[in-house]
């Protein structure tokens, strides 16, 4: 199937990756405890279990769109850089809405993982890896390429953009409706980039970023 021929029958290979994305995070709690060399073995584990998933990924991102690499123009960028200003400041206004209203001071799926990187050297650096070199590869493929091409027509743009961040935000563990429009808001950020370019490198570039950025910030505190 290609990108012309879009199928809303290709949810069912959003829902398995979705499934995938959350399987592979499953060795982190079993990391935290038993020996030194368990706890290496689950490590690697956990590496490769992200390998296997992204492979998984770019196979069906294959089915609905044909691999053809495109290379980044300066408009191209210059998106990626308002995209990730609009994140920010969006985040920014909402982080304090949530002190007002619910008292957080960050979202429940952020403070999960920075006790996760705080339990010890090896989780903070399994973590550190995948949230900015292997996540954003896994979920863009999942959340915008897999979803976006092969669930709704090229011509269509709003509703794929809102259904992408509604469903991203859905798997980020919201204990709030605020938490909720943070991810929303920066899925469908992600989303809009996407379907601007029609170059999937773009949002995993900034979705690396981002998180490149919020894990610095995680270990400073740490620290």
């Amino acid at each position: 199937m290609n990108e012309q021929q879009p199928s809303y029958w290709n949810f069912g290979w959003v829902l398995i990756m979705i499934v995938v994305v959350s399987i592979v995070q499953i060795p982190l709690s079993f990391m935290m405890h038993g020996t030194g060399l368990q706890r290496g073995l689950w490590a690697a584990g956990y590496l490769l279990g992200f390998a296997v998933a992204i492979g998984i990924g770019i196979w069906i991102f294959r089915r609905v769109q044909p691999l053809h690499w495109q290379r980044l123009t300066g408009q191209d960028w210059l998106l990626m850089i308002k995209g990730y200003a609009f994140v920010v400041v969006v985040e920014i206004i909402l982080s304090i809405t949530n002190a007002v209203f619910f008292g957080e001071t960050s979202t429940k799926n952020n403070t999960l993982i920075a006790n996760i990187m705080g339990h010890s050297t090896l989780t903070l650096v399994m973590l550190s890896i995948t949230a900015v070199l292997a996540s954003p590869i896994l979920e863009e493929l999942t959340f915008r390429g897999i979803l976006m091409k092969g669930c709704f027509p090229a011509k269509m743009f709003w509703l794929p953009v809102i259904v992408s961040g509604v469903i991203f935000s859905l798997v980020h563990q919201s204990d709030n409706v605020i938490s909720w429009l943070v991810y929303a808001l920066m899925g469908g950020t992600f989303a809009y980039i996407y379907r601007k370019t029609d170059k999937l490198q773009t949002t995993i570039i900034l979705h690396g970023f981002n998180n490149l950025i919020a894990v610095t910030a995680m270990i400073a505190s740490l620290h």
